[in-house]
């Protein structure tokens, strides 16, 4: 099958106060290099301040594939089921009002769903940048499950991650999952492709460049000591439904901490990044690498302890 004999694509963006961004965010869209495909770009906001509500009337005249739904503490998912519900292209992507796609990204998951036709969603890597400089990009690595066996326990076990603005997936396999849960309110995409990785297949462009992830301060990334109480919440949540996942959150929980404490080390809170791999460690005794990167830790604080120590003492006189 060809790209052109999939149907059309409709574009999901949710807004809450996010009026400095998401013009931008429109504009990634309509300059798609496989534009002519979308059909509609529905913005579902969220009750957002007056100055966002201006750009969004703004947003209407720039093109006629454009509506707004207005809503008021809908909350992310409820607002992406309205604005999926409102629209009725056979394919639908989403993208946060504050990232951005690169131009050939649409064009390359289409491409991916017509060569293979049992492919219910495709998921693309992505870089991160700052709020305050957009042109320095970390390349986020992001893991292939094209061609897992049981994609629901790899998935369950070492989430890619996916992440709404990077996927394209087709409305049938979305309605038979029955969308986001509306009563989650943190991780809810989370739960829902680990939910949606029972019922279809999936499939990795691994490349980086196709999205980019603003990470600023409201971020819930950001939040870091507050995250491990949402990943057991959500290991457990999708557990509830999959008693065979039960056994294996321990494994799921340490994987989560260990990162978490590689990006406190990266920021240089090495306290912080020690207690991170220590409940890694703690959730899975024999995970190597936690104990790899806790003893890199420990090497790197010795030594630089011990820099600074010789540093004063060359200095005495």
């Amino acid at each position: 099958m060809s790209a052109a004999g999939l149907g059309s694509v409709a574009v999901i963006l949710t807004c809450y106060n996010e009026g400095a961004w998401i013009e931008q965010a429109v504009s990634s869209v309509l300059a798609q290099t496989a534009a002519d495909a979308i059909s509609e770009i529905v913005v579902a906001d969220d009750g957002s301040d007056a100055a966002t509500v201006a750009v969004l009337e703004r947003l209407r005249g720039l093109d006629a594939r454009i509506t707004v739904l207005r809503h008021g503490g809908y909350g992310t998912s409820r607002n992406r089921n309205a604005a999926v519900r409102h629209c009725s292209a056979p394919l639908i992507a989403f993208l946060d009002a504050d990232d951005l796609w690169m131009p050939g990204k649409l064009a390359a998951q289409l491409q991916a769903l017509a060569e293979h036709p049992e492919t219910g969603l495709v998921y693309t890597g992505f870089c991160l940048f700052q709020n305050h400089a957009p042109d320095a990009l970390t390349p986020v690595r992001v893991l292939d499950h094209t061609d897992s066996r049981d994609l629901a326990l790899s998935y369950f076990l070492s989430d890619p991650p996916v992440i709404p603005s990077s996927v394209l997936l087709r409305r049938s396999v979305f309605e038979l999952a029955g969308g986001f849960d509306e009563s989650l309110r943190v991780f809810e995409d989370t739960e829902f492709f680990g939910r949606l990785a029972r019922i279809t297949r999936y499939r990795a462009l691994a490349d980086p460049h196709y999205v980019h992830k603003r990470n600023h301060g409201s971020s819930i990334t950001n939040k870091r000591q507050d995250l491990m109480m949402h990943h057991a919440f959500v290991a457990f949540y999708l557990a509830r439904s999959e008693p065979r996942l039960l056994a294996h959150i321990p494994r799921r929980l340490s994987e989560r901490a260990r990162k978490l404490g590689n990006l406190e080390a990266r920021d240089g809170r090495p306290d912080s990044a020690s207690r991170f791999y220590r409940l890694a460690l703690a959730l899975r005794p024999v995970s190597a690498l936690a104990w790899i990167n806790l003893a890199m830790l420990k090497l790197r604080v010795t030594g630089l302890v011990y820099h600074l120590r010789t540093s004063v003492g060359s200095t005495k006189v």
